[in-house]
């Protein structure tokens, strides 16, 4: 059970009885939370505002890159003392949310709740790179002690070659079984790689994975893009090109939403809509697909399928994992143009979100969640003391 860390705020003369009484007054207005309350004096998350004149204690005791929820009443100048923190706060950059009635406090420490305890259980997590970031991703590397320090997740560099090789490598009868492909040998083939990749996750505990796929395309004329769909719908987040930065956010994602998002290319920009599009993505994600070959290569096996959802929310972080982008989108059509790569959706955005692709983009590779996420994502990343561009 996720504890919830708050400081009780008073005048400066308060006795000791009085700050007991704020405690038995909080816990009789969230008596669903009173068990998850942790009365301390420093490193709090929640301010419950008792009384007038603590405003002096609020200002000296927060710091800027944590996130405060502050609760008040309409008792003892409570909600004057609220207002007034709330307007430093805001001044001075510190992120927080006033709540004023019992009702507002239920519904939103419901979400803080669920958040919360998302960004703690990444915590721990086993996150494989097989091989190294592509070259072309010269925005998208994500530092081992930045990840480790922010999100309390562990990356491991594996060499391909330290891996089952692919000629000596097993075919999976049910890698076989969920995917139909009139050309066997291919079909065999992408099913060695699930095989070697399964093995890796196996023997790593890996938690995720993501995978230099080119030097397969190069070498063995085999991609990824299959083995990766299925790990996705085994839920198990994995991405390609070695992309830490889109492999996090999915870590990230589905966590925090429930559901592993799609990895994308952003294939086309417009005043109004922007094509996303990638040769890879799980098929409980689709209404319908069928297996060709990869889109740069022509080769190997890939997806093209019909994405399900038409709300969207297109989500990333950058490479410091100290910004976010976060909009909802609309999807407008799902298209199979032969100059990007295979499963494809138009999205309709906000002027503004596509302005901010175009003038301050974080990278490439966009995630596509189901749904309007942006409520919880948005938490998170305050919580985390993530900047929304």
């Amino acid at each position: 059970m996720l504890q919830l860390r708050v400081k009780i705020l008073a005048f400066a003369e308060a006795k000791q009885d009085y700050i007991e009484l704020g405690r038995e007054r909080l816990s009789a207005m969230l008596p669903e939370y009173a068990e998850q309350f942790q009365f301390v004096e420093e490193q709090t998350d929640i301010l419950f505002v008792l009384s007038g004149g603590s405003e002096q204690t609020a200002k000296e005791m927060a710091k800027k890159e944590k996130f405060y929820i502050i609760l008040s009443n309409e008792l003892d100048n409570s909600n004057a003392a609220a207002l007034e923190i709330k307007a430093w706060m805001n001044r001075e950059k510190i992120a927080s949310k006033l709540l004023s009635n019992p009702e507002e406090m239920r519904s939103y420490l419901a979400t803080y709740v669920e958040v919360a305890s998302a960004i703690e259980s990444l915590k721990g997590k086993q996150l494989g790179l097989i091989g190294n970031v592509s070259d072309w991703l010269i925005a998208s590397s994500v530092e081992k002690n930045v990840l480790m320090n922010k999100l309390g997740i562990n990356l491991k560099q594996i060499d391909w070659k330290s891996l089952c090789s692919f000629e000596e490598a097993e075919v999976n009868s049910d890698f076989l079984c969920e995917f139909e492909y009139n050309n066997q040998e291919e079909k065999t083939n992408a099913s060695k790689i699930y095989s070697i990749l399964k093995d890796c996750v196996e023997k790593e505990k890996l938690d995720a994975l993501t995978v230099e796929c080119f030097p397969l395309v190069r070498q063995k004329s085999v991609t990824a893009c299959l083995a990766l769909s299925l790990f996705n719908d085994q839920q198990i987040p994995a991405g390609c090109e070695g992309d830490l930065a889109s492999i996090v956010g999915m870590m990230f994602a589905k966590e925090v939403s429930g559901s592993i998002p799609w990895m994308a290319n952003v294939a086309r920009i417009s005043t109004e809509a922007t094509l996303f599009a990638h040769c890879t993505i799980g098929k409980s994600l689709l209404s319908a697909c069928k297996v060709t070959t990869h889109f740069e290569t022509g080769l190997g096996t890939a997806i093209q399928g019909m994405y399900r959802y038409n709300d969207i929310t297109v989500f990333r972080f950058n490479s410091a994992l100290n910004k976010a982008f976060i909009t909802t989108g609309n999807v407008l059509d799902r298209p199979q143009y032969t100059t990007a790569c295979r499963t494809q959706i138009e999205v309709k955005l906000p002027v503004k979100a596509i302005e901010s692709l175009k003038e301050n983009p974080l990278g490439n590779h966009h995630l596509i969640l189901q749904g309007d996420q942006t409520k919880k994502l948005q938490l998170a990343c305050a919580l985390l003391g993530i900047e929304l561009i």
